[in-house]
């Protein structure tokens, strides 16, 4: 079953799918930034044309050999993390025991009835068949809480309980109630041990299906290798978003493409449209679904974040698309296929064409800038001096 290929220029990227509207009067060009129908070969092209526009609006500073802060103590991959990343491993493969005998202690797991009465009455919400619960998590009140440590499973206990007078609900704060209590089981959990029999058994489930990894040592090898990859990854991120602070903070910048901006403006509006639709029998309308979900007071409140969000993308797209063509740094077809290749395999496509098919030639432009964005992030950590800041930050 094929995934649903979100755009993984802007639209992948948003989570939150923003929206805004309304027009300003804005600077224009004969030169279209916008993505359009291109070839995978076409898009080096683009990157030239889009920096000649882009120039017109704002200056690239001059960044080369600028000091970046950095904390490369956070960026060491220690014993304890692979421990702790084979530690997880081992937990998501974990089985459950159920307990009918014994007693209960904090941290367990239960499965149990509860039945609340004040003053001898049932009261709204207070009952409830077959729960789970994890002693200690604190999702029940207190008293109920610390009630259930040393419970006999399968006994019916009654817990005396005094609501907080802080309770939400107004009509039990503060009351006193008793709750009769039997815990059913106990599901323990049951983490398998780390061998290399586990291992070689498991290796194929956890991704890792190329049959290198069937001893512990391996998969040490292999978890290490893993996680200094991801470790260089942030590291890079870190190092790119502190020079591209630098860069632009306090950059003036006299407009922005107005088609370009428009484009993005009306793609976020059509995505936020979308997911409304998706969750319209919830919500009495859009407003108040941005407000529900994402805490806007207001359509306008949501509309001034998501213009001030766009110009930051398109901003960060201009310098970085400035960078590429002042350097010579460029994405080739094949850059773009087998990118193209691998969104395919891992969405479920045929192939790269399946994907093209389906959302038309524009992805070349936007999976041609994904790589163009990463480029200039290694290229930027290759241009800059690390201050390293460890020793001062202990």
């Amino acid at each position: 079953m094929k995934k649903k290929l979100f755009s993984v220029l802007l639209v992948g990227a948003l989570a939150a799918s923003l929206v805004a509207c309304g027009k300003s009067n804005k600077k224009e060009t004969n030169v279209s930034t916008v993505n359009t129908e291109i070839n995978a070969d076409e898009y080096a092209g683009t990157i030239t044309s889009n920096a000649g526009v882009y120039k017109t609006f704002v200056n690239l500073p001059d960044w080369k050999g600028m000091s970046v802060d950095l904390n490369e103590s956070d960026y060491v991959v220690l014993d304890s993390d692979i421990e702790d990343y084979i530690q997880s491993m081992l937990e998501s493969k974990a089985t459950t025991n159920v307990v009918t005998e014994g007693t209960t202690k904090s941290g367990d797991v239960i499965k149990l009835d509860y039945s609340g009465k004040i003053d001898g009455t049932a009261f709204s919400g207070g009952t409830a068949t077959d729960v789970t619960y994890t002693i200690g998590s604190g999702k029940f009140i207190d008293d109920l809480d610390k009630g259930l440590v040393g419970l006999t499973i399968g006994k019916e206990t009654d817990i005396p309980c005094v609501f907080p007078e802080s309770y939400y609900n107004s009509d039990l704060a503060g009351k006193t109630a008793i709750f009769t209590v039997t815990v059913n089981e106990v599901d323990e959990s049951v983490v398998p041990e780390l061998t290399d029999e586990w291992v070689a058994s498991n290796a194929a489930s956890l991704g890792i299906d190329d049959g290198s990894v069937t001893t512990i040592d391996q998969l040490k090898s292999y978890v290490k290798t893993y996680l200094e990859s991801q470790a260089s990854s942030s590291r890079s991120s870190a190092i790119f978003d502190a020079a591209y602070t630098k860069m632009s903070d306090g950059l003036d910048v006299s407009d922005y493409p107005s088609e370009e901006l428009t484009d993005l403006l009306n793609t976020l509006n059509s995505n936020i449209d979308a997911e409304y639709q998706s969750y319209s029998s919830s919500y009495s309308s859009k407003e108040a679904y941005l407000k529900g979900v994402y805490n806007f007071d207001s359509l306008d409140a949501f509309n001034e974040y998501a213009d001030t969000y766009a110009k930051q993308y398109l901003l960060q797209k201009m310098i970085v698309t400035m960078i590429a063509a002042d350097n010579d740094i460029t994405v080739t077809a094949d850059d773009i296929n087998s990118t193209g290749a691998e969104l395919a395999s891992y969405y479920g496509y045929d192939d790269y064409d399946d994907i093209i098919n389906t959302y038309g030639k524009t992805m070349n432009a936007e999976i041609g800038y994904q790589i163009l964005y990463q480029k200039i992030v290694d290229f930027v950590c290759e241009n800059v001096t690390i201050n390293d800041i460890t020793d001062t930050a202990q």
